[in-house]
């Protein structure tokens, strides 16, 4: 984990106008596109995933991280908890920032109007995996950018890429899309 986050930031790290000797110019690290999986729309919804409904703030990544330790705790997964908490919180952001543009008049009211929460954190285990996943109710699939050094903020993707194993979207018929990342299990 460590390893991703180190190799999402040095392209910001590093100053071209330094003049060490020594510094090596390392390339961008590049976003993987995010792979497009069609599920039947009900299949967020199955007993089969374990999911918690989030509240539209980025605040929220904080709970949605402690609910995924304690879940992969119970699980016997406790190994996966730094990299799944990262993803987690990346993707809870993302969703507020992003997915939650497609429904601003109830963005405050958590529910979208057929009633359903705006956001939900799922996760479901699988023999040697655990795919993590966070709905909204825009239908746009994420997008990677590339980072700039003036910026703060745009390697989240990049970042969920680094260290899943897989990751992309899938669309939820008449509601928006899940954006989901898996982790592999030995």
């Amino acid at each position: 984990m460590q390893k991703a986050v180190a190799l999402a930031h040095l392209r910001v790290a590093y100053e071209p106008d330094d003049d060490d000797d020594d510094v090596v110019v390392i390339p961008a690290v590049s976003a993987s596109p995010p792979q497009l999986l069609l599920l039947p729309s009900a299949w967020w919804e199955t007993p089969a995933v374990t999911s918690r409904v989030l509240s539209p703030a980025p605040e929220e990544a904080r709970s949605a991280r402690l609910f995924v330790r304690e879940l992969l705790a119970r699980w016997g997964l406790a190994d996966l908890a730094d990299d799944a908490e990262l993803i987690t919180t990346e993707l809870v952001v993302n969703a507020v920032r992003h997915g939650l543009r497609a429904a601003p008049a109830v963005a405050s009211a958590g529910v979208s109007p057929q009633g359903r929460p705006l956001m939900r954190l799922c996760v479901l285990r699988r023999i040697g995996e655990v795919m993590l996943a966070v709905t909204d109710p825009s239908a746009e699939p994420p997008v990677p950018r590339t980072p700039d050094s003036s910026w703060e903020c745009g390697r989240g993707l990049q970042i969920v890429g680094a260290v899943s194993y897989v990751w992309g979207w899938s669309p939820i018929e008449g509601y928006g899309k899940a954006v989901w990342a898996v982790l592999k299990h030995p």
